[in-house]
């Protein structure tokens, strides 16, 4: 199993996921309808899963999220009061003792936990009161892939649940197989933008609203497998004084899908293009693509609160194809382990 072949395997892995975690995501919702705040905590991959699940819980089921800081249990004995809230533990690997550290506090404070995972025996399944597992089969590259799809549709389902169990209207993620079919074909068109990039030493990549997780997630995997600089911000904090440091040539990555925000995405487009900056874009929307030097354009029918899942698979693609052309082995990023047990 390579890491082609399991960016590949996302369409099983959503499907399934889809089929056999409802009936869980449901039972967890009712327990979450009554909780007044969620915490979740994260370490890397699955940090940039929580920025994605903090849209959805407020945006679909209408609760304050937060992100953790766990060094605050961990380091300074200074936990937040977790209490009548519900703390949600994500690791791919279920290994990091400070993800299950924060976990284990909310326990005691008697919030609602649960550990969302991949590996349902681990420390962080042993640690929290429910276990949503992911199911996505044993991940053996380096670079999460699969597990980070399966993470953001595991939220996506836990939020509609949610949201159900407060009578708010469910979520339908219909046409989301669909569309990671759809992305996981896109390797032609994910390589053609690589070699548009070039051998740039540094991007920036911009996605605001729900794809500023999925912008974050591709910086990430750019970093991880080309081994380039690429410097993620939301495009609306991108223009409170980042965009000065933007150079002629520099290469922008813009991940921007038809809804709330794509006017705003069309028009910064033009804005940066006519500082000099070479834009490119992950999109479904064909007049932002029509404005950038090139596009991986996406045109499955899908709901604006789910296109970062399939956007980030395609990002995942041109990571890959970062790397192959700088002379990388995406397969053995350097200086990389697939687990790292952050204390």
């Amino acid at each position: 199993m390579s890491l082609t072949s399991e960016i590949a395997e996302q369409p099983k892995v959503v499907r399934r996921l889809l089929e056999e975690g409802w009936p869980d995501a449901k039972a967890l919702g009712r327990a979450l309808g009554r909780i007044e705040h969620v915490t979740l905590v994260a370490r890397g991959s699955s940090d940039n899963a929580a920025t994605y699940g903090k849209y959805m819980f407020e945006s679909v089921a209408a609760i304050v999220t937060a992100l953790a800081a766990p060094s605050l249990v961990t380091r300074y004995d200074a936990a937040p009061a977790f209490g009548r809230g519900a703390v949600i533990g994500i690791s791919q690997s279920g290994a990091s003792p400070d993800v299950a550290a924060v976990v284990r506090e909310g326990r005691r404070a008697g919030a609602v936990t649960i550990a969302l995972t991949n590996s349902p025996r681990s420390r962080l399944a042993r640690t929290a009161e429910h276990v949503f597992a992911l199911r996505a089969g044993r991940e053996r590259a380096v670079a999460a892939t699969k597990t980070y799809t399966a993470t953001c549709v595991a939220l996506a389902l836990l939020a509609a649940a949610t949201a159900e169990a407060r009578g708010r209207s469910a979520l339908s993620l219909a046409g989301l197989p669909e569309a990671v079919d759809e992305a996981v074909a896109m390797s032609s068109d994910a390589a053609r933008l690589a070699r548009r990039i070039g051998r740039a030493d540094a991007i920036v990549v911009l996605g605001r609203g729900y794809q500023f997780a999925a912008a974050l997630e591709a910086s990430l995997k750019i970093k991880e497998l080309a081994r380039v600089w690429a410097e993620p911000y939301s495009s609306a904090d991108f223009a409170h004084g980042p965009q000065t440091l933007l150079r002629r040539g520099t290469p922008v990555l813009l991940l921007s899908s038809r809804g709330a925000t794509e006017a705003e995405a069309r028009a910064l487009a033009r804005a940066l293009a006519r500082k000099g900056a070479r834009l490119y874009a992950i999109t479904n929307d064909e007049r932002l693509a029509a404005d950038v030097a090139d596009a991986v354009l996406l045109r499955a029918p899908l709901s604006e609160t789910l296109t970062p899942v399939s956007f980030v698979i395609a990002a995942q693609l041109l990571a890959v194809a970062l790397a192959r052309r700088r002379g990388r082995d995406p397969e053995r990023p350097a200086g990389l382990s697939k687990v790292t047990r952050t204390c």
